[in-house]
């Protein structure tokens, strides 16, 4: 091999080592080097935790129909790190917020710039969230920000889920709503493990929404992104994410059908009770107070067990209303007296004095306490003659002032001074003879053979003047006078009490469920189920159990009997037979109520479905008298109690009896019809006008647009010429309709 061809060889091998270095070089700075700055670079992105909220649970009613549940709406975001990205001037900014705020103005909702503002500066959203500053926004907002990001930068319209309430108003103080959790709820709720709140999330505010909260929220999950030195987001970390887990479901004892029956009686009395006219007495030289009738309650019992079939409160609201937030004029006007206080709950938080629906319990008290046939009352069978007029024993043949001092003086009366001939225990509960309890309660009071505050002790023993423990929220206690307590009460408060002596006519007045003895709606009802099931006192149920959304029980809940009373046999009887001729005898205060005669009452079917019941008038200083009635039924085997109170609406036999008769009997005959939801209501109300032209063009041929398709089919409503009205989605028949307001369609 000559010289020239080793040299070669000796270069290529030169060559071919220096490209091997260079490339191992290469290698080792791609490997060692490069990768060693490339993980310092991965180390330095952060992750960040984005929760994803849970679906809260639904609340069903007995039959398992969904009151409450969740819908997908459109809501307006604003991304802040996006906002902050874009660089606009003060001005520029001022003037995007403020086109943004009246475009979705523009869709029937109220959004000013500061509530935008207010949002964007809250600290609990991070630079990553959309921070939510519109709730139901119309959906052709999501066309008109998607089209402009460079003048709207951040704003998106994205779909959400909130809070669906499918009846709209009805049963709305039972369910309750939900809101923005607020500082105090955020540092005092102690929330089950893994449903912690965020300072942004939703928590039940009132009804079963508040008291089931724990079990109705569900468990948040997460998503993961990882974001670069820059805050830009590099990528989604799906190998974290946590899916939330929807909240429990809640079902009710409630039935949605008698909800909506007792509801929509109890607005229809109240509203005709306005225009009654009181009757004025020859010998009163002023006007008799008007009927205002600014709200009332009714309560639907089982006494068999102790749920809570329906209770109604009125006026009402609706928790739809709710959705985002209320407005500040829209929670003021809701809590304001002069609109009557919509969102305050009669049923469970309204005191009100009985009037004569105690009258059962005074004598359940005479009759256990051995007060008949001792001094000036007579034997419980004995036949006496009411005057009409009572004077106190501590009266009799006084001279000074003092004799005469104290609760109500020394003449106590009947309503409109009214005698009654021959009565007895049975009789004076039939036809609410006062005069025989005003005997009745002084005796109690002042011979020392009896036990003073008997009469209080035995409403207490049916529950009255405490807590019933029904799982709604802010239940009142109602109130039971006593010497003793009046005494605490002056000594406590003598400013607010300045009176500290009991006297007879404060048993007078205790009697007969006046004086300062107080009970809500749902404490009588509970009273009256405790007689009518022979003694046994239970707490109102008004939750059966909770599932999840799969079905598996979590938890039920039974009847819950809070004590026995002892009711004897005789006693029953006899005072059975008296709430019996509330009813059935004609000179029954509720007669008339059961049978048509008047007051826009019922013809009852007392035969096959007899009804016991008491009647009330409760005398308010400077008002109308509150009008009530209890009653339940079938008398021999009771499946049911109702008690309906009615603010400032005179006598309980004219108004409060003929509610609960009507609604009793279609209970009776199983003719309660179907409550309709919220959207149903809506489209019967908007095809009403339009049944009307159908219905004239049946008869006249005069109707011009059937069948003419101007109107949109998708928010409708459409008049079809076979008498149909379709409303969005909701097919409305003219004929069913018009029938149901009380308008026949001949035939053609």
């Amino acid at each position: 091999m000559d010289k020239t061809f080793r040299y070669r060889l000796r270069i290529l091998a030169v060559i071919a080592l220096s490209m091997f270095a260079a490339l191992t070089a290469r290698l080792w700075f791609l490997q060692v080097l490069s990768g060693e700055e490339a993980a310092a670079v991965a180390e330095t992105n952060i992750l960040r935790e984005i929760r994803v909220p849970a679906l809260r649970g639904n609340i069903l009613d007995v039959e398992g129909r969904t009151l409450v549940g969740n819908r997908l709406t459109t809501m307006v975001t604003i991304n802040r790190r996006e906002l902050e990205e874009a660089e606009l001037t003060e001005d520029e900014r001022l003037e995007m917020l403020t086109e943004l705020a009246i475009e979705v103005n523009r869709s029937g909702l109220l959004l000013k710039v500061k509530d935008i503002e207010s949002a964007l500066s809250d600290p609990s959203f991070t630079r990553y969230d959309d921070i939510p500053i519109a709730t139901d926004v119309d959906e052709e907002l999501l066309i008109y920000f998607g089209e402009r990001p460079d003048k709207f930068p951040g704003v998106e319209v994205v779909d959400s889920t909130v809070r669906a309430y499918l009846y709209g108003d009805l049963a709305g103080h039972v369910l309750g709503w939900v809101g923005p959790i607020n500082d105090r709820e955020y540092e005092t709720r102690r929330p089950p493990p893994n449903k912690g709140y965020g300072i942004r999330d939703e928590i039940g505010k009132a009804g079963i929404e508040l008291m089931f909260e724990d079990d109705l929220r569900g468990v948040a999950g997460r998503r993961v992104v990882e974001v670069d030195r820059l805050g830009q987001i590099v990528r989604e970390r799906e190998d974290l994410f946590v899916a939330p887990i929807p909240g429990d479901d809640v079902y009710l004892t409630i039935d949605i059908d008698l909800q909506y029956l007792l509801e929509q009686q109890l607005e229809r009395t109240i509203f005709s009770q306005r225009e009654v006219e009181p009757e004025k007495k020859e010998d009163e030289e002023e006007d008799p107070l008007p009927y205002d009738v600014p709200g009332g309650a009714s309560v639907i019992l089982d006494p068999r067990n102790g749920d809570v079939l329906a209770i109604a409160s009125y006026p009402k609201f609706d928790p739809n209303d709710s959705i985002g937030g209320f407005s500040r004029e829209q929670w003021e006007s809701l809590n304001d007296p002069l609109n009557d206080l919509p969102m305050f709950n009669r049923a469970v938080q309204g005191e009100y004095a009985p009037g004569s629906t105690f009258k059962l319990f005074t004598a359940h008290a005479a009759w256990h306490e051995n007060v008949f046939g001792v001094g000036l009352v007579k034997d419980a069978d004995e036949l006496w003659d009411d005057p009409g007029y009572y004077r106190l024993q501590s009266c009799v043949g006084a001279t000074n002032a003092s004799a005469s001092a104290g609760a109500g003086g020394c003449m106590f009366r009947n309503a409109n001074d009214a005698p009654y001939p021959q009565i007895d225990l049975v009789r004076a509960i039939t036809v609410s003879s006062d005069v025989y309890f005003y005997t009745i309660g002084e005796s109690i009071y002042i011979n020392p053979l009896h036990n003073e505050t008997g009469i209080q002790d035995a409403a207490a023993e049916y529950g009255m003047g405490a807590e019933s423990g029904i799982a709604l929220p802010y239940e009142q206690a109602g109130f039971l006078p006593t010497p003793q307590n009046r005494q605490e009460r002056h000594e406590n408060n003598p400013i607010a009490f300045p009176n500290s002596e009991w006297y007879p006519g404060d048993n007078v007045n205790t009697s007969i469920g006046q004086g300062d003895v107080l009970v809500t709606p749902l404490q009588l009802a509970n009273a009256y189920a405790t007689f009518a099931n022979n003694g046994t006192l239970r707490s109102p149920n008004i939750a059966l159990r909770v599932e999840t959304q799969t079905g598996e029980l979590v938890r039920e809940f039974g009847e819950r009997v809070l004590g026995e009373v002892e009711i004897d046999p005789e006693f029953r009887t006899r005072a059975l037979e008296g709430l019996l001729g509330v009813t059935t005898d004609e000179d029954g205060t509720g007669y008339d109520a059961f049978n048509s005669r008047n007051f826009d009452g019922a013809f009852f079917p007392l035969s096959d479905s007899p009804v016991a019941g008491k009647t009330g008038t409760a005398e308010v200083r400077g008002k109308a008298d509150t009008a009530l009635f209890a009653a339940f039924g079938p008398v021999e085997e009771p499946a049911y109690v109702m008690v309906t109170i009615l603010e400032e609406a005179g006598f309980g036999s004219r108004s409060a009896a003929p509610l609960v008769a009507r609604v009793l009997k279609q209970i009776a005959t199983n003719s309660v019809e179907d409550a309709p939801t919220a959207s149903i209501s809506y489209a019967r109300s908007a095809a009403l006008p339009l049944c009307l032209e159908w219905l004239e063009w049946l008869s006249t041929d005069r109707l011009s647009n059937v069948g003419s398709g101007n109107s949109n089919s998708e928010t409708g409503p459409v008049l079809e010429a076979n008498g149909e009205v379709r409303v969005r989605g909701e097919v409305i028949n003219c004929e069913e309709l018009l029938s149901d307001n009380g308008i026949t369609v001949s035939a053609q």
